[in-house]
């Protein structure tokens, strides 16, 4: 028996031209929801030495999956008309322009509401619809470096590092603004309506501090990179090279945990000394177990410690993530046929709902894929399509 999916019924423009908001709009397609992507005409996605436009990357990039796609020049009469009619059949709009687009484009919140009064429309701006640094442009690296993160990331006598991931841009706005959509459309089943959904690259950044934001307005104290016992000042959390040259991670937060260390490494005399007391202290035990887990390899320690009650893990590569064993039992990498490509590999999908499960229905098609038969929904007929496409207002 076929499962229903969470999100059934549920349409949703994705205006987010890729990214990051058609991460959002990702799971909502994962998920059921009819997920229209629509772009503007000549849209390539800005990646250096790949060619977006092609169908291979189509299907290869998760965030385009499960989707139906039209191109719409929004700046002309027809791209608007067709534009307000999806609109008066959907529940959501997502949208990733600056303050201000929306509105010169006759799209924004104020006149769609008019054409449907229980649309959700969400926005993902990089500072919000208000404050001194609303229209200033920003990418993810300085979201981070506002917002405090980066100050964290690095060795304590060195530079900040850039983490390696878009922190700001998949979770910061990504995933708040899924979640403000979810939370819209709860408010929906009580009020009747919908509502604007403001998501802040910046304001998302800073909610994943709880923690240490909790911590800093308590005591006061700055946490500053490789001193702190979430920057790798801590000996029992940290990173340490290995035999290999390749590294392990250590963080054993817990004392029966590190105590555990210490027996694995045969040093049971530094159980006492899980926080030292003293900076000298703390660099010298770990000192001690730098020199240690340079005896054997990433591999031979993360063996060793299974089983043992340690927070152990090696540091793994993109490529060895994608082939470890709980990665690929808890179904991470799904493999999607493709008429024309074969087998294509994605992330899969994270969340597992037992009763409503998520579910790759499709691949990422080339812009525009979809447009005719989007327009013949709509109600326009051939001699409409041409019209349409001879203008430019369609593609």
């Amino acid at each position: 028996m076929i499962k229903p999916s969470a999100l059934d019924g549920l349409i949703v423009l994705d205006l987010a031209r890729r990214y990051p908001g058609a991460y959002s709009t990702m799971f909502l397609a994962d998920f059921g929801a009819r997920v229209i992507k629509v772009d503007p005409p000549g849209t390539a996605f800005p990646v250096a030495n790949m060619d977006t436009t092609s169908e291979k990357f189509a299907a290869f990039y998760a965030p385009d999956r499960n989707k139906e796609t039209i191109v719409l020049d929004l700046k002309s009469e027809g791209g608007r008309e067709v534009f307000y009619k999806l609109v008066q059949k959907a529940d959501v709009v997502v949208e990733g322009f600056r303050p201000g687009v929306m509105k010169r484009l006759k799209a924004d919140y104020d006149v769609l509401s008019k054409l449907n009064s229980r649309l959700i429309h969400c926005s993902l701006t990089g500072f919000g619809h208000s404050g001194p640094y609303g229209t200033m442009p920003a990418h993810d690296s300085n979201f981070i470096a506002l917002g405090g993160v980066l100050s964290f990331v690095g060795p304590s006598d060195g530079a900040p590092c850039l983490p390696g991931h878009f922190l700001a841009d998949m979770a910061g706005a990504g995933l708040h603004g899924l979640i403000g959509i979810l939370l819209a459309l709860a408010a929906r089943e009580k009020t009747g309506k919908g509502q604007f959904v403001d998501v802040s690259y910046l304001d998302g950044t800073i909610s994943m501090l709880a923690l240490e934001a909790s911590y800093y307005f308590l005591t006061g104290q700055i946490p500053r990179r490789g001193e702190t016992i979430y920057t790798g000042g801590a000996v029992w959390n940290s990173v340490y090279k290995c035999k290999d040259g390749e590294y392990i991670t250590l963080g054993s937060t817990e004392a029966h945990m590190w105590e555990n260390v210490c027996r694995l490494l045969g040093r049971e005399d530094l159980i006492p000394h899980q926080n030292p007391s003293s900076p000298e202290e703390r660099d010298r035990v770990r000192s001690i177990l730098t020199e240690i887990f340079l005896g054997k390899t990433r591999d031979e320690w993360f063996e060793l410690s299974r089983g043992k009650d340690i927070c152990l893990a090696p540091v793994l590569n993109i490529k060895e993530t994608f082939e470890d064993p709980q990665v690929l039992h808890r179904q991470m990498v799904a493999e999607i046929d493709h008429p024309a490509l074969g087998k294509v590999q994605q992330i899969g999908i994270p969340i597992k709902l037992s009763e409503t499960p998520g579910e790759i229905r499709s691949l990422g098609k080339v812009l525009g894929a979809d447009s005719d038969k989007i327009l013949r929904e709509l109600g326009y007929d051939d001699e409409d399509v041409r019209s349409l496409r001879s203008a430019g207002a369609v593609s």
